[in-house]
């Protein structure tokens, strides 16, 4: 039996047949489980796998992970497992969990899983030490879109390195619904939207008049680089699916590939400098 506490399990990315022989074995001897349902989703027939590898659980939304209460006063005195999609220790949701645990006196563990983060490195055949800082892309609010996760693929591109683009998966912003995964053809529109800001409304931090750091300026340079190019000629890797049976990857350019993609959850590989063994991978491995 799982001892009293808050175990937090990854199930491992793309199908809950990922998930580790530990990871199993703690949820299923768990008195309650719960499957955090918002930041990913199991993909197919996921949640009717899961059931049968670790017993029944409560699927659970943001609310009630930001605001768990009740999920920590069932660990004071029983065994709890909370699932979370890939690893559980990628969002810093789980993390300030793990910290509340911690000043209630309440047991914790934490059950690694691979990740998507994991298997884009890992499965494209270029070289995870090659990345540079990841983004997410989220669905614009009204007139509200931000265009810093543009000015970071500005930054690795300009020195060379990838940049993985992680898609979001909830319209509303809100956490509360199931999830509905940007597309590709979604997330490039959100590009060229930030594009254009940048060309027409850049922010402040990026006027001349207002750099005041070296670092200020070499993210200057980067944007007006990257906005030299056609964002649609960049190349770039969509991954759909990883993980999973319908697991598909696509190069080349961004626009190109943005098109007639899989349904599910995808994320984007921005590349850089293509060095080494990675051209050739990505054109021969998939």
């Amino acid at each position: 039996m799982a001892a009293t506490g808050l175990h937090l399990v990854g199930t491992g990315a793309g199908s809950p047949l990922n998930m580790t022989v530990g990871g199993k074995e703690i949820a299923s001897s768990c008195d309650y489980r719960f499957l955090e349902g918002y930041t990913s989703l199991l993909g197919e027939n996921g949640e009717n796998r899961l059931e049968k590898l670790v017993g029944a659980y409560e699927i659970i939304r943001r609310p009630e992970v930001e605001n768990p209460e009740r999920i920590l006063e069932l660990a004071k005195s029983n065994s709890v497992a909370l699932l979370v999609v890939g690893d559980p220790m990628q969002a810093t949701t789980h993390v300030d969990l793990l910290l509340r645990c911690k000043d209630e006196g309440i047991h914790t563990s934490v059950h690694h899983a691979v990740s998507a983060v994991d298997l884009v490195c890992a499965g494209l055949g270029l070289q995870s030490y090659r990345f540079g800082r990841q983004v997410s892309l989220t669905f614009p609010h009204g007139n509200h879109l931000p265009t810093s996760p543009l000015e970071f693929i500005a930054e690795n591109r300009f020195l060379g390195l990838h940049t993985l683009v992680l898609l979001d998966l909830d319209p509303t912003g809100m956490g509360i619904e199931q999830p509905q995964p940007m597309t590709p053809p979604q997330a490039f529109e959100v590009m060229c939207r930030m594009v254009e800001r940048l060309k027409d409304d850049p922010p402040p931090h990026l006027e001349l008049e207002n750099v005041s750091s070296a670092r200020d300026l070499s993210r200057l340079k980067a944007v007006k680089w990257l906005l030299n190019e056609k964002i649609g000629d960049v190349h770039a890797v969509i991954c759909s699916n990883l993980g999973s049976s319908n697991a598909q990857i696509k190069s080349g350019l961004l626009s190109k590939i943005t098109e007639n993609c899989v349904s599910g959850i995808h994320s984007i590989v921005i590349t850089g400098e293509l060095i080494g063994m990675e051209k050739d991978a990505l054109e021969k491995l998939h």
